[in-house]
């Protein structure tokens, strides 16, 4: 995942915030826990938004207990865990990283593949831990690769190119809860949310996508100076209604103690995360 599932903190309530930074310090802990001090530096927030959502589907209440930071060890923090949410989700994100990795090794410039190329034996050693944990969840990112590859090669649109992503993210959040209603409205949930990640990365990786002629969805139809003498509106549309279904999804949620976090970052966070890749831009022109 990429990072644009995030809170918007100016609305977040003191105890949402602490709440939520929780969860972050206990999935960065039990990174490290797993997979090495490093591995903890891979964390996102989108993985985050993830735990909370299986958080709030769990019958036991979460634990809330008082930890060193890494970055500042004098001072302690608080950290979250749950009925083994943290430890499956740490695995999830490091199958990620490992098929996320796995792509950009493909990448035809050498130079922009040396890092990964450096880190891949630590990252396929975390992987080949990590999908022993989490099978299923290892199927679907191998799958979901496959057909986005496929995808780019046929030179799709936004909406065709979006779909593997938006497939595989139904297909992980549908598994969040027992409830047959919730699991289908956690499905169709997930599937825009992974839309919305996708298309969101690709408005962000427009001008570089361009100018290292690498595939973007947007780019199938339209140029870089027609997108910006429009203010990237198609692209920005298509986020925008993928926005609007979502928040109908998620209004059929019932997600307990958690619901004010994930509406936060569902009804404010995703769209300032839109606001921020736009922002950016301006700044380059």
């Amino acid at each position: 995942m990429f990072g644009y599932v995030r809170p918007f903190k100016p609305e977040l309530r003191m105890k949402e915030y602490e709440a939520y930074k929780a969860v972050y310090c206990g999935l960065c802990k039990e990174l490290g826990r797993q997979y090495g001090i490093f591995a903890r530096f891979t964390l996102s927030y989108d993985f985050t938004f993830l735990a909370i959502l299986s958080m709030a589907f769990q019958k036991t209440a979460p634990d809330f207990s008082k930890i060193r930071c890494l970055i500042n060890p004098l001072k302690k923090c608080s950290a979250c865990r749950q009925n083994g949410v943290t430890e499956r989700i740490a695995s999830q994100a490091m199958i990620t990283l490992y098929h996320k990795c796995r792509d950009q090794l493909l990448d035809e410039n050498w130079l922009a593949r040396l890092p990964v190329s450096l880190s891949f034996p630590f990252v396929r050693w975390c992987w080949q831990k990590a999908r022993q944990k989490e099978p299923q969840y290892d199927c679907f990112a191998a799958d979901m690769m496959q057909n986005q590859q496929l995808a780019e090669s046929r030179l799709s649109g936004p909406d065709p190119a979006a779909e593997p992503t938006a497939h595989f993210l139904s297909q992980i959040c549908e598994t969040l809860s027992d409830d047959p209603d919730q699991k289908r409205v956690l499905a169709r949930f997930g599937y825009l949310l992974g839309r919305y990640i996708y298309l969101s990365d690709a408005l962000d990786d427009l001008e570089k996508d361009a100018k290292k002629h690498r595939f973007n969805p947007f780019l199938q139809r339209y140029t870089v100076s027609e997108l910006k003498s429009v203010s990237y509106s198609p692209a920005v549309e298509s986020i925008h209604g993928t926005i609007a279904e979502l928040e109908k999804a998620f209004s059929l949620l019932n997600l307990n103690d958690w619901q004010p976090i994930a509406e936060n970052i569902v009804y404010y966070g995703l769209k300032q995360s839109l606001q921020n890749i736009l922002r950016k831009k301006e700044k380059i022109e």
